[in-house]
């Protein structure tokens, strides 16, 4: 096994980089769970899906609001109605038989 040894400035470096690497892997996150109102085309590319796929969850319930003509989808509202329609496989499981003696 081998190891590195660092002085103070190499140290202090390291832990900087790794802080700003943290800090920018939250912030991506966090700009991912942002509520944003998208058009057709934009929340079809959010969800990485055609926008013929959106008409079809809009038709399923997907929620949008009309302004004038133009459809516009909020990804908070977008994100939950997709979480409410989730589907598990439930387990199946397998009846108990008890033997009379």
């Amino acid at each position: 096994m081998s190891q590195i040894i660092l002085d103070k400035k190499e140290m202090a470096n390291l832990t900087a980089d790794i802080t700003k690497q943290v800090d920018s892997a939250i912030k991506s996150a966090l700009s991912k769970n942002e509520n944003k109102i998208l058009n057709r085309a934009q929340i079809a590319n959010y969800f990485n899906v055609g926008a013929n796929t959106i008409d079809q969850w809009v038709d399923l319930g997907m929620p949008y609001a009309l302004l004038g003509k133009t459809k516009r989808f909020s990804t908070k509202s977008a994100l939950k109605w997709i979480h409410e329609h989730e589907v598990t496989k439930q387990n199946k499981k397998r009846p108990i038989h008890i033997l009379n003696e």
